[in-house]
Parts: structure tokens; sequence; C-alpha cells
């Protein structure tokens, strides 16, 4: 079997989780750590321990290799996971720069606090290519989620907020670039006054990813805070019933 440590700091990986499993048999283990969700707004050194406490969790389990299901931390921590572990690291963010450069027009990054203030995205996108990228930070939207509000006017007036640029200039890709964004992509979609291409990295990396698939599918979730929301949560995104188990 193919053992992949996926992980982020809550409920958003298992998008990418979804998709890969979707298309990709493996034994898979993930962790969110939603005790400690939002990554988005601490600080880079607590982003780093945290990612590190939870790589020398999931290495328990003979991983092969790790998806960083986090954009937070993959702009962050990756650069001192891949030092302090002997695995690869494959991360999110690298998947949406790979399809926005591919794309015709300019960029809109919906992303946290941690992840524009990095200019991942923008950097690398720019000095690639004459694309234009905006970065916009949306640190409430991680919350929302995290709690199950999906759609309403809470989130409603949010989204019209944190998508002012993109309606205004009417910026062709938007990039998804916080994994927990595409459980809410149709209010995102809703929220637009026009129609954009919008780049979940998560499809992009299912679709392009390669290694030796097995016979069987396997999931194990672990998440640092098991509930009553982040089990429905969980469900749903899966679509499916998988329970989940404390690290603890």
């Amino acid at each position: 079997m193919t053992n992949i440590g996926v992980f982020d700091s809550g409920l958003g990986g298992l998008t990418v989780l979804r998709e890969l499993s979707k298309k990709h048999k493996a034994n898979y283990f993930y962790l969110g750590d939603n005790k400690n969700v939002p990554y988005g707004n601490k600080s880079n050194e607590e982003i780093i321990k945290l990612s590190k406490d939870i790589v020398k969790f999931l290495i328990k389990k003979d991983i092969d290799f790790f998806v960083i299901a986090c954009n937070t931390i993959s702009v962050v921590a990756i650069k001192e996971l891949r030092e302090e572990f002997d695995k690869k690291f494959i991360s999110i963010t690298d998947e949406g720069i790979k399809e926005a450069l591919n794309k015709n027009g300019d960029v809109f990054v919906m992303a946290t606090k941690a992840t524009c203030k990095n200019h991942a995205y923008k950097k690398i996108i720019e000095g690639r290519s004459s694309k234009k990228v905006y970065e916009e930070s949306c640190p409430k939207l991680v919350d929302y989620i995290e709690e199950g509000i999906l759609s309403g006017e809470k989130i409603d007036s949010q989204l019209k907020d944190y998508l002012t640029i993109a309606n205004e200039k009417k910026i062709e890709n938007i990039i998804l670039g916080c994994t927990h964004y595409p459980i809410i992509k149709k209010t995102i979609e809703k929220n637009l006054t026009y129609k954009a291409n919008i780049i979940d990295p998560a499809k992009v990396l299912a679709r392009d990813i390669v290694f030796e698939q097995d016979k069987n599918l396997n999931i194990e979730i672990y998440m640092t805070d098991v509930n009553e929301i982040s089990q429905d949560m969980t469900n749903k995104i899966m679509g499916k019933n998988i329970e989940i188990k404390s690290i603890y």
C-alpha cells in the first residue's frame, strides 16, 4: 500500500483528501488540527511548530509522502518541514500557481492573512508571466466554515466585501487560496457579479499527481478536536460517513 499523509489546520484539507481519493486508490491518513484553527492569523513560529507536531504524529503511520493540504502551512512552513523530515512534501500552493500560469487573464487570490502576507502566489505568478495578481485576505471565512456556516446573510455580507475588487475589475481567474474555500464555492459564485474561472488547487493536484496506486482505498481521518460539528462537516465534505478519530 502507498501511505499518504494529508494535513491541514482543520476541515479544509478534506477537500484535498476528497479529490485525491476520488481518483487515486491508496492508504490515506488525514490530520486536521481544528483545535488550533485558524492558522492564518498565527505567527510564523506558531505555524511551523504546529505543522511539525502534525507531521510527527502522521509519520508514525509509515508515510511514503505528504500532501500539505493547507496554503498557510505550504507558504510558511514547507522549508522547515523538508529540512527536519526526510520525506517528500507536496505543496497545494504550487498546484494553484501552476494552473493560474496556464490560464489567460489576471488572477485574484482569496486566502488567509498569513498566505497573503507571504505573497507566494503574487511573487511567482507575476515573476513568471505578465499577469497581474490581486490578493484578498479573507480572515473570517475559515471560522464560519469550521462552525458549519456555509451560506446565509452573514457569510454573503463578508463575501461581498472580500470580492469587491474582483467584481469591480472582472478579474478572469480566482484562486481558492485556502483549502476551506471550495466548501463554499457555490456561495462564492453567487456573490460574483460575473462569470469567473475558479481555480481549486485540490482538483489540479488530483488531476496531475502520479504515484503507484493500490487496489484498495483506505481512509483514516484524525482531528485534534472531535465534536458534533466536525463530524457532520467531515461527512458532508467527503460525501460519506467516516468516523473521525482523536489523536489523543
